[in-house]
């Protein structure tokens, strides 16, 4: 029950038991108790009735009474602009809300979600929203572009000579010399088993017989074959591919000359490559050849737009899953720096502290647009239901106030007022 239904209850009271007391002092004249409830009771109708009227009065007009009544639709704008006031100055001050910011450690805040396993859900599908968002509004070109100047700036700043002897030097001292030689030739065993590769080489040895620089003498040699049938485009493509893979596997051979002739060659490059002037001058005119003139856009439209297809509509999970490892394992480090957390907590104070004091009238802006859009009943509903309360504690205390009064008004009048200042006046006349 509230405060508005006690107010209402009491006054009902108050009202019955003078209709009481009234009905007692008109059947029971001149006995000390009646009298005395009836004064107490008149006195407390009147005080529980006045102070109902002055309530009401705030919200609307009591009993259709015209004048200053309804005071808060009257002055709807004058009430929002105190309200305002009080909330933004005495309330929600700038002093105030940083005192609460000051008690606050957002980095605790920060870690408590970050480990809890919602928030890194939220973490992990925000990266892939984030990834996914972002490749979609990609520019192809434009990316390409900066991928392409970037590639030129480091080809033209790279040491070349210094990279190439370090990655040989390595390859000499850890012997990767023979697990690449064995590498590249596995690669190529495997290029060579599919078809494509005796489609290249049938239409290679078809273009060979085709050649118009041929000399008579080899023409008539190829016809004769041909008439013969003792010389056969699939049969040399596949005497050809036999060949070639026979070689490839005599080469996986460790004791193969092959392999000994490449340490040698790394060798030497690796000893004179840096007093070598000539060989200098040929790699840096290659390199700056490499970096100015060879067309990269192509490729690099053609290695991005394949990414794109496998990234977009859905990102690679490897990606992501590797993007999250390495968030993880920063994540961990921060946490165990105390130092860098500070830090963070520090700049984090400072950034809230300068938005409150340059944002902080937004407050009153918004408490000044949202009662401004209350019509008068929201308006009334609104004040009601943050004072309301308070106020029928006035109507509640007006009647009991009322009583007392007219308690004291009654022993007043009968032991004070006609027994001794009554005479006094009549005296003077």
């Amino acid at each position: 029950m509230n405060n508005k239904s006690i107010a209402n209850q009491i006054l009902l009271l108050v009202f019955l038991l003078f209709l009481l007391s009234a009905g007692l002092k008109h059947y029971y004249k001149d006995i000390f108790a009646v009298e005395l409830l009836f004064a107490v009771m008149e006195a407390a109708l009147v005080g529980g009735i006045a102070d109902w009227f002055a309530i009401t009065a705030l919200f609307k007009k009591p009993l259709g009474f015209p004048w200053h009544t309804a005071l808060i639709p009257r002055h709807r704008q004058k009430v929002i602009r105190s309200i305002r006031n009080i909330i933004d100055q005495d309330l929600l001050t700038v002093e105030s809300i940083k005192k609460r910011v000051e008690s606050i450690c957002f980095v605790t805040l920060l870690i408590g979600f970050v480990d809890h396993e919602r928030g890194r859900a939220f973490i992990r599908s925000s990266l892939e929203r984030f990834g996914k968002d972002m490749i979609s509004k990609l520019d192809i070109r434009d990316f390409v572009n900066h991928i392409e100047g970037f590639i030129r700036k480091e080809i033209k700043n790279i040491d070349l000579i210094s990279q190439m002897n370090n990655i040989v030097r390595w390859l000499l001292e850890n012997d990767r010399v023979r697990v690449l030689t064995m590498y590249i030739v596995d690669e190529l065993i495997n290029q060579l088993d599919k078809n494509e590769a005796k489609r290249n080489i049938y239409r290679y040895l078809e273009e060979m017989t085709q050649t118009k620089n041929r000399s008579p003498l080899e023409r008539a040699f190829i016809w004769l074959g041909e008439q013969t049938n003792s010389v056969s485009l699939s049969d040399a493509t596949d005497a050809f591919y036999a060949e070639i893979l026979a070689i490839l596997q005599d080469i996986k051979n460790p004791d193969h000359v092959i392999h000994n002739k490449i340490h040698e060659n790394l060798t030497a490059i690796a000893e004179v490559s840096e007093k070598n002037y000539t060989w200098l001058e040929q790699v840096e005119s290659w390199k700056m050849t490499l970096a100015t003139e060879v067309e990269l856009g192509d490729a690099v439209i053609h290695v991005s737009e394949n990414f794109l297809k496998t990234a977009n509509p859905q990102l690679s999970p490897q990606l992501i899953d590797w993007i999250y490892t390495q968030m993880d394992r920063y994540w961990m480090f921060f946490k165990e720096n105390i130092e860098l957390q500070e830090w963070l907590e520090v700049r984090i104070k400072q950034v809230i502290y300068e938005l409150i004091e340059k944002e902080h009238y937004i407050i009153g802006e918004i408490v000044q647009r949202v009662l401004g859009e209350f019509n008068d009943d929201k308006l009334n509903h609104f004040v009601e239901e943050k004072a309301g309360n308070d106020l029928q504690w006035i109507r509640i205390n007006g009647s009991i106030v009322g009583g007392i009064v007219g308690l004291l008004m009654f022993f007043f009048l009968r032991y004070v007022y006609d027994p001794y200042v009554v005479p006094i006046i009549q005296s003077w006349f």
